[in-house]
């Protein structure tokens, strides 16, 4: 079973001082749709990133209004300005995602690195404080023990026996480490280990930074096998998330970053059962509430209104 991952949103110290930001906050109501672009970020998170359209509302700005309990309008507004300045690209008709632009500076995950760290600096504390206690313990037998002659001769032959015995061992471990180090790699023998790796990789996107990082991750005991399987891996999310080419990291990203060190997910993504999960059944409109019955011509906007509500939002974009 695979290892939950925990995401969260972080706001920089300048978000609200950001160019976008300030532009999504200009126009009359602009507070609010700072926090429907907030909230809409939240909402793509448990999809990694995406936000699916399930039917349930006559556009997804409508269904997306039901959820977050906002005005149909106010979300149109957010959506052609998050499209208009390129910070969401829609895959279908029935779902977008967050580009790299947003989700880069507002969303983070915990990498398996940190938690590895975290948990090495644990151990090494727990560590120092049992070899505090044993020299405490040492230096107090050394105050009560009184060794006399004969023991002291038999400690000392025990000695020597062991630093002979342990001398032989370091100089085989000695002989056995210069024999694995006779052979370093040369550029031609890297070269073609790295280009085995790179045909495996999905996105081939700067191939001469990637090299450079895949050198040093092997000057540093990485091995290709280790690479390799991370490889592997992340083209299996991709298949089993259906991520769209423009969303995968680009090559020099993924070794720049140590990918292989990635927890990567092979659950296919929930889509519609989550969406619909979180509409509350009372909060749904007359017409939502008779699924699969041609919704009432009252309970849908008439052409007029609809019209105005469209010349409204162009108003508004060409004011930001």
């Amino acid at each position: 079973m695979t290892e939950k991952r925990y995401f969260w949103i972080k706001l920089q110290m300048d978000f609200w001082k950001s160019p976008v930001v300030k532009m999504l906050r200009k126009p009359s109501g602009g507070d609010t749709y700072a926090v429907i672009y907030l909230e809409m970020i939240l909402l793509s998170l448990e999809n990694n990133g995406y936000i699916y359209y399930s039917g349930v509302g006559d556009s997804f700005a409508e269904e997306i209004a039901l959820v977050l309990d906002e005005e149909t309008i106010n979300v149109e507004f957010v959506l052609a300005f998050l499209k208009q300045k390129r910070l969401i690209e829609f895959s279908d008709d029935t779902s977008f995602k967050f580009t790299e632009d947003v989700t880069a500076d507002l969303v983070g995950s915990e990498s398996a690195s940190a938690r590895r760290v975290r948990a090495y600096r644990k151990r090494q504390k727990t560590i120092a404080s049992e070899q505090k206690a044993l020299q405490c313990n040492t230096d107090e037998t050394n105050r009560n023990l009184d060794i006399d002659i004969d023991k002291e001769k038999d400690i000392d032959n025990n000695i020597r026996s062991f630093s002979d015995e342990n001398d032989q061992v370091t100089s085989e471990k000695s002989v056995s480490k210069e024999h694995h180090s006779v052979h370093k790699s040369t550029k031609k023998e890297l070269d073609d280990r790295f280009e085995s790796l790179w045909t495996l990789y999905p996105r081939k996107v700067g191939k001469q930074k990637a090299r450079k990082y895949y050198e040093r991750a092997v000057k540093n005991g990485t091995s290709d096998e280790v690479i390799r399987k991370g490889i592997e891996s992340y083209n299996r999310e991709i298949q089993v998330q259906g991520t769209q080419t423009n969303f995968i990291q680009h090559g020099a990203t993924w070794f720049g970053n140590a990918g292989w060190e990635n927890e990567y997910n092979f659950e296919p993504p929930k889509r519609n059962n989550n969406q619909r999960q979180l509409i509350q059944k009372e909060k749904l409109p007359d017409w939502a509430k008779n699924a699969g019955k041609k919704q009432p011509s009252n309970s849908i906007m008439s052409r007029a209104e609809r019209a105005k509500a469209e010349a409204t939002i162009d108003e508004l974009l060409r004011r930001v």
